[in-house]
């Protein structure tokens, strides 16, 4: 054994026995907000791969008793944990076939082989079908395509997958079902007996910042994307694989059935994505080791492992406790709804960007009736803020998805992410003030 890892090795052990010991003297929310700032440093340092880190939240969380064991490891049967595990099985198909490589060369022949152009093509479509999808189905099914299509340019797939991250979640602001955030805020509207957002109104938010977004990322947020090429390990068919291209149309038409069983609600999504990979397994498209090699279990990991803390932040009432400290000396609207807004940036990189929209807009709600002003601006402007955290891998799904594939570390995100969340951020709170007004 290295020095180097006795030395991480000892450091994760005294990680979780200082927090045994801290946890008889300090509250629940204090514990909670320490463990997610320990977390942070850990995956800034790369002590240990970072699913790891993720792996050893639900760890602390169940010895402190900050959350039952049972909870605590229960998001590894999470619905769209299932989705990424079984839908990467069910993509590796189109790759074993050679179906992947033909899109991506249909792909290459529409937007030609310029980087920009290809980005551009890939950022447009995903944000289309992301409005009236959900976002993380979208990224989950492109994303074979896209390294496809990178390959087929001569491109490193790691310059498009964070872009089709970004796209997704731009898209996802589009419409009310696009991504999840949006629906929150709705139901919080409907339990206070106010008229909810309508189906398109997001997009008068959302479009303007999407369209900002896709710009961004093809110009300045471009030159911040990492080059180096990533091996893509279980996805790249090297020239001695065999390439069972007689089973290609299957492969094609169980993913297609499986996207449109998605769209339709015809199945659950985590149903449709097992049947998904089962039939892709049964009809021998792959065999059974191919699929469990195809799972990137980084993202797996790193979902389940942080998805208990934000529920730790919300039963203990860290989160509230946050907002509470920040808003509760502002007087002013304008400041006041600033003020959300930094706290959902900061909640909205730091954990799932569902989760932030479900603590923030109750607290949202209290604030704007304390106040005397509407809640349209501030509910509005949670769900956005939320849905356009691109500075860590874990603050939407669609950045998760690709964290294992593209074999991103955590500098990568916020590298690349900075140049085009901070923009975003100014530009989505003159469009809320100019479009909602504070008084009923």
């Amino acid at each position: 054994m290295e020095r180097k890892e006795l030395v991480h090795g000892i450091i994760i052990s005294a990680v979780v026995l200082g927090f045994y010991v801290l946890s008889r003297v300090l509250m629940s929310a204090q514990m909670s907000l320490l463990l997610l700032g320990v977390a942070f440093v850990l995956f800034f340092t790369e002590i240990i791969p970072i699913a790891f880190t993720a792996v050893l939240v639900p760890v602390v969380l169940s010895v402190t008793g900050i959350l039952d064991a049972n909870t605590a490891f229960s998001y590894f049967g999470y619905k769209w944990v299932i989705v990424f595990l079984f839908m990467f099985m069910v993509g590796e198909g189109l790759f074993r076939t050679g179906a992947a490589q033909k899109i991506g060369e249909l792909v290459v022949r529409i937007s030609g082989t310029s980087e920009v152009r290809l980005m551009l093509f890939i950022m447009i479509v995903t944000a289309i079908l992301s409005g009236f999808l959900s976002n993380t189905a979208t990224t989950v099914a492109l994303l074979p395509i896209v390294v496809a299509a990178s390959r087929s340019a001569g491109i490193s797939p790691k310059r498009m997958l964070l872009p089709l991250a970004w796209a997704a979640s731009l898209g996802g602001t589009l419409t009310v079902i696009g991504t999840p955030p949006n629906g929150i805020v709705n139901s919080v509207l409907e339990e206070m007996s106010l008229q909810p957002f309508g189906f398109f109104e997001f997009g008068k938010i959302g479009l303007p910042l999407t369209i900002l977004g896709i710009a961004l990322a093809v110009t300045v947020g471009r030159r911040f994307l990492p080059s180096s090429e990533a091996s893509f390990s279980g996805r790249a068919i090297s020239e001695l694989e065999e390439v069972r291209e007689d089973r290609m149309w299957m492969a094609i038409v169980i993913f297609v059935l499986t996207i449109l069983a998605m769209m339709l609600k015809l199945l659950p999504y985590q149903t449709a994505a097992a049947l998904g990979a089962v039939l892709m397994v049964a009809f021998g498209i792959i065999s059974a080791k191919e699929a469990f090699n195809s799972v990137s279990w980084t993202t797996v990991f790193l979902f389940a492992g942080m998805l208990p803390l934000s529920k730790a932040m919300e039963v203990t009432g860290a989160a509230e406790m946050v907002g509470k400290a920040v808003t509760g000396y502002i007087h002013s609207h304008y400041i006041l709804l600033l003020a959300i807004m930094v706290i959902a940036f900061l909640l909205g990189n730091s954990m799932s960007h569902t989760a932030t929209t479900a603590i923030l807009s109750p607290l949202a709600v209290s604030i704007s009736q304390s106040a005397g002003i509407s809640p349209y601006p501030l509910l509005m402007a949670i769900a956005m803020t939320s849905s356009i955290g691109f500075w860590t891998p874990v603050s939407t799904p669609p950045n998760t998805i690709v964290f294992g594939p593209g074999e991103y570390s955590f500098m990568d995100y916020i590298r690349a992410g900075a140049i085009i969340e901070i923009p975003l951020f100014i530009a989505l709170y003159l469009m809320i003030i100019f479009l909602y007004p504070f008084d009923f």
